[in-house]
């Protein structure tokens, strides 16, 4: 039995998603059921439930561990499909989503300023940093939704590291990425990429997060869901991270 999206918007809702808020969602659809309209549903009943004054923002990550100086990356904002699931992917060609132009951490948004969210990224200084749209997020009262995941999908981490300047985090060359974008014009930019293979813990955090009431468990569908207020929870993982640069990594250095 199909799970309706008039139930889809009660739960987001009962996990408390509201009108005009502006939520980074993070999903395993599996894990949901059966949803009415598919990975589309799901992304329009998230759009639903934040309403045109709201943003709807979903991870479309391109970036690879084969990223490098020598083998730059090649993103085409328009056909560029991303690894990140059947729904950022849905998103990611839903009427009226707008894709940054960040050629390994995209996202595509959807709502009334979803070009000023985009604008920029792709000059980023850093792929989650305070001018992407993770860091953007989190300094204007965001949100992450992680339904049916945990911590360890959620890429805000990331942007926590590298204010953080984690030594393991980020590769030391940048590199001369081509991006094509809704013009189809195609030009280089110099980007630094996000270095590979360093095993982190994110769930490590997730009882501070609770007793500070920055993030509530409930369920959407048949998915255990985490709805988190970003800008706290960076502050948090800071703080950890400058007392121990290598807290969240599996078995230390």
């Amino acid at each position: 039995m199909n799970i309706s999206l008039n139930a889809l918007l009660d739960d987001l809702k009962a996990l408390g998603l509201s009108e005009g808020d502006k939520v980074l969602v993070h999903t395993s659809l599996s894990k949901v059921g059966m949803v009415e309209g598919g990975p589309k549903g799901f992304v329009s009943a998230i759009a639903k439930t934040v309403g045109k004054s709201g943003l709807a923002v979903f991870p479309t990550l391109t970036g690879t561990p084969e990223d490098s100086a020598s083998k730059p990356p090649y993103f085409d904002v328009r056909n560029s499909p991303c690894w990140t699931g059947k729904v950022p992917e849905a998103a990611r060609v839903y009427p009226g989503a707008i894709r940054s132009l960040h050629p390994t951490h995209s996202v595509a948004v959807i709502g009334s300023k979803a070009k000023e969210l985009v604008n920029g990224h792709e000059f980023s200084d850093t792929p989650c940093g305070e001018q992407s749209p993770y860091g953007i997020l989190a300094k204007s009262g965001g949100k992450i939704l992680l339904v049916g995941v945990n911590h360890d999908s959620n890429t805000t981490f990331h942007t926590a590291e590298e204010y953080a300047k984690s030594p393991f985090h980020m590769l030391e060359l940048p590199a001369l990425a081509t991006i094509v974008d809704y013009s189809g014009e195609a030009r280089k930019i110099s980007v630094h990429l996000h270095r590979w293979g360093t095993e982190r813990d994110f769930n490590l955090l997730e009882e501070q997060f609770i007793a500070k009431g920055i993030e509530k468990i409930g369920t959407i569908g048949k998915a255990t869901c985490r709805l988190i207020e970003s800008g706290p929870m960076i502050e948090i993982i800071l703080e950890a991270l400058r007392k121990d640069p290598y807290y969240l990594v599996v078995n230390g250095k």
